[in-house]
């Protein structure tokens, strides 16, 4: 459904081009000024003199449907796509980095530093592209105070759709904050910082030769037991489940989507 829809999107995309050159229809409204957004929000932004497009004689006005669907729909789905491309790379590196993290050998050096580095630019890459969604549905010519039925839908679907995305990323620069202040309290313990109170401990508890496996895990974060095989198996799961998480989203999303790129053709 998603390929398809993309492909009705391009085309239409594709025939609006050729009609504005041939002049058979009038130019688009000129797209609001970029401003910044607070993720959540989707609080509209006025635009910039924008002019909605007339019928004069023999030319065509675009819909708001349509107009909605080829400057904040479509840009917006590609976004989401590039970023399951992304996180496609993501999902290699977070087994790799559960083996490695649970692994006393590279206990905080500089190889498990580099995939929790990587981790995080990959949290930051999807962010961004969360963001394309968050500002179209800051564009008025899809604010909620449209009634025009297609609007409507889309900005209906595209809130599904970046719901989904940010959650996403958000989770994963979770999880990345979660391990860099496991690996800066580490280092303070190494230091001596928590000497004295480690002298104590040691006197009323031995220090166990092998980790005890977590039984819980914080919320929506995946269960690591300190066991190499384990925390692989653990952090692909966990990677698989944001996947698919995210798809099915994509998948209502490109329902909504569809019908009303076919009727822009």
């Amino acid at each position: 459904m998603i390929q398809r829809m993309l492909k009705v999107a391009a085309s239409f995309v594709a025939a609006a081009v050729v009609a504005v050159a041939a002049g058979a229809i009038a130019a688009p409204a000129p797209k609001p000024t970029e401003a910044p957004f607070v993720l959540g929000t989707f609080q509209p932004v006025p635009p910039a003199g924008s002019v909605p497009l007339p019928n004069i004689g023999r030319t065509r006005s675009v819909s708001a449907g349509c107009a909605a669907m080829r400057d904040l729909v479509i840009p917006s789905f590609a976004a989401a796509l590039r970023a399951d491309k992304k996180f496609a790379e993501t999902r290699k590196r977070l087994p790799n980095y559960g083996e490695i993290s649970a692994d006393p050998l590279h206990k905080d050096d500089a190889f498990r530093e580099s995939i929790l580095h990587q981790l995080g630019r990959d949290a930051s890459t999807l962010m961004e592209e969360a963001l394309v969604m968050n500002r179209a549905l800051g564009d008025p010519r899809i604010s909620a105070d449209n009634k025009d039925p297609q609007v409507v839908a889309q900005r209906r679907g595209l809130q599904e759709l970046y719901v989904a995305q940010v959650t996403r990323a958000n989770l994963l620069n979770e999880f990345v904050m979660r391990e860099q202040m496991a690996v800066s309290r580490r280092g303070l313990e190494d230091n001596g910082a928590f000497a004295s109170r480690q002298s104590v401990n040691s006197r009323t508890a031995p220090i166990p030769d092998m980790p005890v496996p977590a039984l819980t895990a914080p919320p929506y974060m995946p269960l690591r037991s300190g066991m190499s095989m384990a925390d692989r198996n653990s952090l692909d799961d966990w990677g698989n489940s944001l996947s698919v998480y995210v798809r099915k989203s994509e998948n209502e999303a490109a329902k909504t989507f569809y019908p009303i790129a076919r009727s822009c053709r």
